[in-house]
């Protein structure tokens, strides 16, 4: 149950590798499925997500909740596929997203600036000058988005197993060198390692999915989970909303059980208005019940009128 991660560069060929090494193996592919999986699951469009993962994150985008909502999304369909085993992954920042896991192989597919701006210039007939602009901008892009949502420099070498270039490395060389890679050093998972990715790719689900509704989209929810279990930790503002979080996150297939420990609590209105929070049932909260609060007020009124009187 190996899984392979790339992370490849604009006309490096990483795509074709990765297409090539699964089809060999008789694995699951997938680089812009992955994409339309989260599209189709969480009811957002192709084009955000996409955007979210490949281009530059302009100075507005950066303080924008749905840049991280979109990153969710394709987290927890990332984790979801690898947690099933036997899959190649390109791009979408699995090696990053999976550089944790000790059972994936974690490749990069590079080459020199030129060679991979002339093989744009052939594929999409562009100019000389437009595809080497082309294949900046697409570097200069990815790398500000991996630094802006993981704080990592992608072209770090320890982010990596093994870095094919493919200047003078054609796909089925480097088919057969991955191969190689995998025959001779098996990836193979520890019954641990692998409920450890299963409960990795459950939590990530429950967050997409909380995020992908309204009602609980912008509550603050906690989510962890272990064999199958979610607990949900965090505050929501009415009843309805903390019931909304049990059962949108109980249908997520693999999910055993969920452990509701979200606290309905009172907007500022309603503690000002009645000065109590409810979990499950409504109770006092912090003295504020009860009377205590209008009693010291009074008392303090009075003492300030006593006061001038003297």
């Amino acid at each position: 149950m190996s899984i392979v991660a790339m992370s490849e560069t604009v006309g490096s060929g990483g795509t074709e590798i990765g297409r090539a090494l699964a089809a060999a193996l008789g694995w699951e592919f997938a680089d812009r499925e992955i994409i339309t999986k989260a599209a189709e699951s969480f009811g957002e469009g192709v084009r955000e997500l996409k955007h979210a993962t490949e281009e530059k994150p302009t100075l507005w985008e950066r303080f924008r909740q749905s840049q991280r909502r979109y990153m969710t999304y394709v987290e927890a369909i990332v984790l979801d596929m690898a947690a099933r085993g036997n899959v190649v992954l390109v791009g979408r920042a699995s090696t990053v997203i999976l550089g944790d896991v000790p059972h994936v192989l974690r490749v990069r597919v590079i080459a020199p600036e030129r060679t991979r701006a002339d093989r744009i210039e052939r594929q999409q007939g562009l100019t000389a000058a437009a595809a080497l602009d082309y294949v900046r901008d697409a570097d200069r892009d990815l790398a500000a988005r991996v630094r802006f949502l993981y704080h990592l420099d992608w072209e770090e070498p320890l982010l990596y197993d093994v870095i094919l270039n493919t200047e003078r490395l054609s796909v089925a060389h480097a088919v057969a060198m991955l191969r190689e890679r995998l025959a001779s050093y098996p990836l193979t998972p520890t019954d641990a390692a692998r409920q450890a990715l299963r409960d990795r790719g459950l939590v990530a689900t429950a967050q997409a999915v909380l995020l992908a509704n309204p009602v609980t989209r912008s509550r603050p929810i906690s989510v962890t989970g272990t064999g199958g279990s979610i607990e949900l930790n965090g505050r929501v503002e009415t009843e309805d909303e903390r019931q909304a979080a049990e059962a949108a996150v109980a249908r997520i297939p693999g999910v055993v059980g969920v452990r509701n420990g979200l606290v309905v609590y009172a907007g500022r209105a309603e503690i000002l208005a009645h000065g109590q929070f409810r979990h499950g049932e409504e109770r006092s909260w912090g003295g504020y019940g009860g009377g205590w609060y209008e009693r010291e007020h009074s008392e303090e009124q009075q003492r300030e009128r006593d006061r001038n009187a003297r």
